[in-house]
């Protein structure tokens, strides 16, 4: 046994079996997604940090983001369980989404993504600044563009490295207030075959 404290926690555990059991076929299938959704989520731990900062006491936003990715994102049983991209969660706070018009594929790499508000509220300011996330799943790599654009904006345009062209991406945003201290629930946008 081992005694240690962790952010004011004590707490005990038990030393690895020293004869190396590997656990039941759930164990092991247990520890398999939650190491491909640590992996995934790894990226964006910067974003994540925003986006859950105002999580439970005791716990990181990164446990967090990987407790709900674990709880709400993961689809399938045993061995064939895989991250559900569309349900992907990066924020949750009390700030409004916006109504997505559309994200569109231009040439060269370039989307462009529209939306549009409620009128404005302590809930939806138009200095609010937008976030976007992109994941290309076959080149297994996140792109993030942090406070790229106001509420206020109703449009953005960004550009994807050229390696993507061809490649279907998922898209994603969140806001952050303009003070930094509150966030929306990110949202998912869809998914776009780059140009």
């Amino acid at each position: 046994m081992v005694a240690s404290s962790w952010k004011g926690i004590d707490y005990v555990k038990g030393l690895s079996d020293p004869r190396g059991k590997q656990g039941t076929p759930g164990q092991v299938g247990a520890r398999q997604i939650f190491a491909t959704v640590s992996s995934w989520l790894r990226p964006l731990k910067l974003l994540i940090n925003i986006g859950f900062q105002n999580c439970a006491e005791g716990m990181t936003p990164m446990n967090v983001a990987i407790s709900l990715t674990l709880r709400e994102a993961v689809k399938g049983l045993g061995a064939d369980r895989e991250i559900d991209f569309s349900r992907a969660v990066f924020s949750r706070g009390d700030l409004l989404i916006s109504l997505i018009e559309g994200v569109t594929a231009l040439v060269a790499g370039v989307l462009q993504v529209m939306w549009r508000d409620a009128p404005a509220s302590a809930f939806c300011k138009d200095t609010d600044r937008a976030t976007f996330v992109f994941y290309n799943p076959a080149k297994e790599q996140f792109v993030a563009f942090e406070h790229v654009a106001l509420r206020a904006d109703g449009e953005v345009v960004v550009q994807l490295p050229a390696e993507f062209s061809g490649d279907l991406v998922h898209c994603y945003q969140f806001y952050v207030s303009e003070q930094g201290d509150a966030v929306s629930s990110s949202q998912y946008l869809g998914q776009v075959v780059v140009g």
